[in-house]
């Protein structure tokens, strides 16, 4: 056991803390994620090359009994997809070792093969129909990306569990404490981190007398190490010495550059004259604002028009199950801090904005330090909770997207008060639209700390997008059915 590796914080060294994880299944005492994923990971690549040749033959045998020249086409075909693909990348580090499908690089492996399979038919079999060839190349596409979407959740959930995990070393340089809870908040991502080695960019935790990264190749040998991570203010004299002294133990490299609340997809990296270095392009937010407004109001329009028999159920249940009018509305805060009156279906009493004052002093706000949520609320209605548990409450909005007051998705609009309490970081969340759905409503709603609310609205002020928008209207439906935060 080397010495060298020093806690975040307090002098315990924190290579220990690696070693309290639970085992990997059918290997006693060996830590999850330690040598073993190395193999796990070759096991990994001959499952994906066998299971993609298996859907590319299937489809083509299929077809090769009707007409052995056309199967012989699509399989063909399906071989160049492979090639194309696996020579693209959808095998190396980034796919397979971080549970992902690789899918883009094999789309558009796919229109290349298919185009080149179109033209061969065309050539060898004029009379043949396109259908005969696009069909079998579609349900070998399909059958590919099936089989890497098993592997990839497999893999999520195996980390998940602990098991299949990398074992990381974290060069911890200055700053680095905020990468570091977002990496131990994410276990799926399959960093098992099992020590720690200062810079010098980070003094206060250099053992007194000692180069920390002196005996960095030594330390990854004896804890097996499968990858060394920078985080934080490492200065390239520094990761000079880390890329030399990994040069011969196996252990992969990442450099985390430091950016946060910026999404993978926005950047890229940049070649340069002599490929003296490494640059990272970040691409700043240009949401095409004009755009969006549309999409909100048309989709907005469509989707009142097809959410109007629920809304009028709705509407008739509230006025039945308590006295007042069955629309609720109340000022809220839009983009660029403007007022606006926001429309719900009615789920609380008629006195509840009074009785608010003296609900709180009573029970606190459930733990969020702004937001006042109680999934205990007296002042909710009996109707009002069925509302609330399936968001039908908050359709009335739709008729504020409409109007432009929000965006089908964006911020949670706030309260005016709860405006006036915002630090610098929380007023972000007034740059764009508020959103009828958004992070906060399929993360978890109002179980959400104040904190993370923030955090989550932060990340979409950021990140904000057509893509970002689609996933997340995609995630609601599901938040919706599962009703966890409802309340």
């Amino acid at each position: 056991m080397t010495a060298p590796l020093a806690a975040p914080t307090g002098g315990r060294p924190a290579l220990h803390e690696g070693k309290r994880v639970r085992t990997v299944t059918g290997a006693p005492g060996r830590a999850a994620g330690s040598d073993s994923w190395r193999e796990i990971r070759r096991d990994l690549i001959t499952w994906l090359v066998l299971s993609d040749i298996a859907a590319v033959i299937s489809p083509g045998l299929v077809l090769m009994a009707a007409s052995p020249r056309l199967g012989g086409i699509v399989l063909g075909a399906g071989g160049l997809m492979l090639v194309l693909s696996w020579a693209g990348g959808s095998l190396h580090v980034d796919v397979v070792d971080q549970a992902r499908t690789g899918a883009p690089r094999i789309i558009w492996a796919f229109v290349v093969s298919t185009l080149a399979a179109l033209v061969t038919c065309h050539a060898l079999l004029p009379d043949s129909w396109w259908a005969s060839v696009v069909v079998p190349a579609c349900a070998q596409l399909l059958l590919v990306l099936i089989g890497r979407h098993t592997e990839a959740s497999w893999l999520r959930g195996q980390r998940i569990e602990g098991r299949g995990l990398r074992r990381t070393l974290i060069i911890m340089g200055a700053g680095a404490e905020p990468m570091l809870y977002q990496l131990r908040r994410h276990p799926g991502d399959g960093f098992l981190v099992v020590g720690y080695l200062p810079t010098s960019t980070d003094r206060s935790r250099i053992p007194a007398g000692e180069m920390a990264l002196g005996r960095l190749r030594e330390v990854v040998r004896s804890e097996r190490v499968d990858v060394v991570m920078t985080l934080g203010g490492v200065t390239s004299e520094e990761m000079v010495k880390v890329m030399r002294a990994l040069e011969t133990t196996g252990a992969r490299l990442i450099v985390a550059p430091g950016l946060q609340d910026v999404v993978p997809s926005r950047m890229r990296g940049l070649p340069v004259s002599h490929g003296w270095t490494g640059l990272i392009d970040v691409r700043l937010r240009r949401t095409k604002l004009l755009i969006k407004d549309v999409v909100d109001r048309v989709l907005g329009t469509l989707l009142l028009l097809v959410a109007a028999p629920i809304l009028l159920t709705a509407a008739a249940a509230v006025r039945l199950d308590s006295p007042g009018p069955a629309l609720y509305k109340q000022t809220r805060v839009g983009a660029q801090g403007r007022p606006f009156t926001m429309w719900k279906l009615r789920s609380m009493y008629t006195d509840a904005d009074a009785r608010r004052a003296a609900l709180v002093a009573a029970r606190g706000d459930a733990g969020n330090e702004v937001l006042f949520k109680d999934s205990r609320d007296p002042r909710i209605t009996r109707v009002g909770r069925l509302l609330r548990r399936a968001s039908i409450d908050e359709l009335p909005q739709l008729i504020n997207v409409v109007k432009g007051d929000m965006s089908l998705v964006g911020p949670r609009p706030a309260l005016p008060e709860e405006v006036a309490r915002y630090d610098a970081e929380a007023r972000r969340r007034l740059l764009v639209k508020p959103g009828l759905t958004g992070l906060w409503q399929v993360s978890g709603r109002s179980d959400l700390s104040w904190e993370t609310s923030v955090a989550m609205d932060r990340h979409y002020v950021e990140n904000r997008g057509g893509k970002l928008d689609t996933a997340v209207l995609a995630s609601t439906l599901k938040a919706v059915i599962g009703g966890r935060g409802a309340y």
